[in-house]
């Protein structure tokens, strides 16, 4: 179970979700209140995120995964070890080009495509 009410500290509620996220089992409605409590304290409004916004903020989250993921494969205990983990770097460099092509597309629309017809 989650603290009530959760932390507004981006730091304390990183560490929440790094803690949660490790858990056998997660209740999705627990996850998605951490989630929005998370962009809450980053200044998004989880309720009117913009495309372009969600868009940066999975680059970010790619980009601190691979950081992670090339500190894990300098530590591979072993050569299978770091090329399985080399594999999945590649993977993720992937989908990292995959969102910032993404992001391109979106940033070229024309203001009135990319209107939010919900605010």
């Amino acid at each position: 179970m989650l603290p009530d009410p959760l932390p507004t500290d981006p730091d304390e509620l990183e560490a929440i979700y790094q803690e949660y996220v490790s858990r056998d089992r997660t209740d999705p409605d627990e996850f998605n209140r951490l989630m929005e409590a998370r962009l809450r304290a980053w200044g998004y409004d989880p309720q009117h995120i913009k495309p372009e916004q969600l868009l940066g903020l999975m680059e970010e989250s790619m980009n601190r995964l691979l950081v992670n993921l090339y500190g894990a494969a300098q530590s591979a205990p072993d050569k299978e070890s770091q090329e399985q983990l080399e594999e999945i770097i590649e993977q993720a460099e992937s989908l990292r080009n995959q969102i910032n092509r993404a992001f391109i597309e979106d940033s070229s629309l024309p203001d009135d495509v990319k209107r939010d017809d919900h605010s």
